[in-house]
């Protein structure tokens, strides 16, 4: 049994890895940790037999669970959105002496999605534009969702320009610049997450897109980083190394 401790355990998303932890019968879930919620209060230290520590919370709260982490030999899972650059620098320098796994989405579909914006920016070449749609429920504190940013990101990696990021548009802005790609976050409902990349051309476009139709399948996503980090050495581990995610089946 992997023991598990969540943090943020009191969001949507930590309700969804505690339930298909529990249902997924190789977990037990020792602990739960919220800034906000009934669980056990952060400060806490981690119990006896937590092996990796999951967590969907909050930019600000990743410094209490810097101090939960100290002294132990935990993994760590995240999933939380909206990091600052200190933030990521965080979670690189707990790589150093444990295994830690981030990716903004753990979704298997939006992995494949990434992938395909970047073989389609290879292939498609200069005289192609890119605007990212991306739609959230209402309660979403960051925009754009760290997925739309990740998928800019893949864009970014097969052109010979850098793009320049677009948050929206308003006003007499003149013509769309060749380097430009458009971002644009809508809000509202309980929408798990639909994000939509528009490849225009001259004469043509292409649209990609994914939708989510609960968190269950980032539960499941972050269950399968938790397993895969489980009783690993130290090192900043993302989607890629997922057995089978990449096509690697180690």
């Amino acid at each position: 049994m992997i023991g598990l401790a969540v943090f943020g355990s009191e969001g949507r998303m930590g309700r969804a890895v505690r339930a298909e932890a529990v249902l997924a019968g190789d977990f037990e879930v020792a602990a739960c940790y919220d800034v906000e919620g009934p669980c056990l209060r952060p400060g806490d230290r981690l119990p006896e037999g937590v092996d990796v520590v999951v967590d969907f919370s909050t930019p600000s709260a990743l410094d209490f669970l810097g101090g939960m982490l100290s002294g132990t030999e935990a993994a760590l899972v995240s999933g939380t959105t909206g990091l600052s650059a200190r933030e990521k620098a965080m979670l690189e320098s707990w790589s150093a002496e444990r295994a830690v796994f981030y990716s903004p989405n753990m979704s298997r579909g939006i992995y494949v999605l990434a992938r395909l914006v970047s073989e389609a920016g290879r292939l498609l070449g200069p005289g192609f534009d890119l605007e990212v749609v991306e739609i959230h429920h209402r309660q979403k504190r960051d925009s754009p969702s760290g997925t739309a940013l990740r998928l800019v990101e893949s864009w970014s990696a097969s052109r010979s320009v850098q793009p320049e990021p677009v948050y929206g548009r308003e006003g007499a802005m003149g013509p769309r610049r060749t380097q430009e790609v458009g971002i644009h976050s809508v809000r509202g409902g309980d929408v798990a997450g639909d994000h939509e990349v528009h490849l225009l051309g001259d004469g043509e476009r292409l649209l990609l897109a994914h939708r989510a139709s609960g968190r269950r399948t980032f539960a499941l996503g972050a269950l399968a980083a938790a397993r895969f980090v489980s009783g690993r050495g130290p090192g900043l581990y993302g989607m890629d190394d997922l057995p089978g995610w990449s096509g690697d089946q180690r």
